[in-house]
């Protein structure tokens, strides 16, 4: 494991990547140490070379996003502090109706169920199999001429499943609705081209599959979407004027940005791109498609989503029968070094389409650093813990 640790095997790569690649670490290193300052706020050379960093990845996320403006690529501290901005921006003192799926995150869900506390908002959640699949056309049933905008996630973080979302886009591009796709589980790990779609929002985050340090992330916004936002202030540009500036990033990067994140965050993309994302892709999937193998026939084990692989990411969540998922990620940590993430993985309404709340699920989430072996160890600790060959008094 590079960089990592040889007395775990850590499959939760889904709530956050581990370990880094070196290049991320040295990168982040460099900056603290020879630069480190405050990018936009001043003409010394230090504050050129950081700004010029945040130039470089704003760059290299667009190009990895196949979209024209980069200067409309947004800086966030995360997914859901993106995805909060898009959504007030969006909804806020509006009318009329949302459409999403009963595959999102909370992050999605939260924002959207406190806006509509508060404005006359209607949320359509169109449900999904219980396999995570999802047609087109259920959203698509759910969309009227009062439909604000559309939510949906692009893979689960419960099960691994992919959404349709460039057919899904189709739908909602020809009536001119926003449509917000949550990349948080596939961007880095998945090719992804948004060319030619207008008014659609990719929002990713910086510390998973892009390899970044955790506090990194952002958003595209189209040229025919405008929306006011959340946060303003101080942004090292036209500091006379007590109004926020009208133009891209600025309008929507208030406050000293974390630099050093997103010099990981560059070094991460950049790591990506000379690895290759389908090469990722290929090795991630053949990882979670052994698990799945080994411990799909087992009785006591119970794998949820689908087996289309081309229609997957790598991460797969199971049951064993009659035994707590907390309690079978703790014997996995304890007697085997097994890293996991149970419970409802901040997706209760994903969890209740495919059957698992309240109590959840084991997550395994495997990443670029992990090996086929590490696949097959995890496979046979779980059938042993499923066979009572540990227990939790043990």
């Amino acid at each position: 494991m590079e960089g990592g640790r040889e007395d775990i095997i850590y499959l939760d790569n889904a709530a956050t990547s581990f370990p880094k690649p070196k290049e991320v670490v040295e990168k982040a290193f460099e900056f603290i140490t020879r630069s480190g300052a405050n990018p936009g706020r001043a003409g010394h050379r230090l504050s050129v070379e950081a700004s010029r960093i945040l130039f470089e990845c704003r760059k290299a996320l667009s190009e990895m996003l196949d979209v024209e403006r980069e200067e409309r690529l947004i800086f966030t501290k995360n997914a859901t502090e993106g995805l909060n901005v898009v959504a007030y921006g969006l909804l806020k003192d509006k009318k009329g109706n949302v459409v999403t799926t009963s595959l999102e995150h909370n992050s999605v869900m939260r924002p959207l169920r406190l806006i509509s506390q508060n404005n006359p908002i209607e949320i359509r959640v169109a449900k999904a199999q219980r396999s995570g699949r999802l047609e087109p056309e259920k959203i698509e049933a759910l969309i009227d001429e009062e439909t604000v905008a559309v939510f949906v996630n692009h893979a689960s973080n419960v099960t691994g499943t992919t959404l349709p979302i460039f057919e899904i886009a189709q739908i909602t591009e020809k009536r001119g609705i926003p449509l917000v796709v949550d990349l948080t589980q596939s961007m880095g790990c998945m090719p992804l081209s948004f060319k030619g779609l207008s008014f659609t929002i990719p929002v990713f985050t910086g510390h998973k599959s892009l390899l970044g340090f955790p506090g990194t992330g952002g958003f595209y916004l189209p040229e025919a979407v405008e929306i006011e936002p959340l946060i303003v202030g101080g942004t090292g540009s036209n500091s006379e004027n007590q109004w926020q500036p009208d133009f891209m990033p600025d309008k929507f990067e208030s406050g000293t940005p974390n630099t050093v994140g997103i010099a990981s965050l560059l070094a991460g993309v950049n790591w990506i791109k000379k690895k290759g994302v389908e090469s990722i892709r290929k090795h991630e999937i053949e990882l979670a498609k052994c698990f799945t193998e080994l411990v799909d026939k087992h009785p006591q084990i119970e794998v949820y989503g689908h087996r289309d692989w081309p229609e997957k990411v790598a991460v797969v969540s199971v049951n064993v029968k009659d035994k707590d998922p907390a309690v079978v990620s703790l014997l996995l940590d304890r007697e085997f070094g097994i890293l996991t993430r149970a419970g409802l993985h901040c997706a209760p309404i994903a969890h209740e389409t495919i059957g698992t709340f309240p109590t959840g699920a084991v997550r395994f989430a495997f990443g670029v650093f992990n090996s086929l072996k590490d696949a097959e160890y995890a496979a046979k600790a779980l059938i042993k813990v499923a066979e009572g060959g540990v227990s939790y008094d043990s």
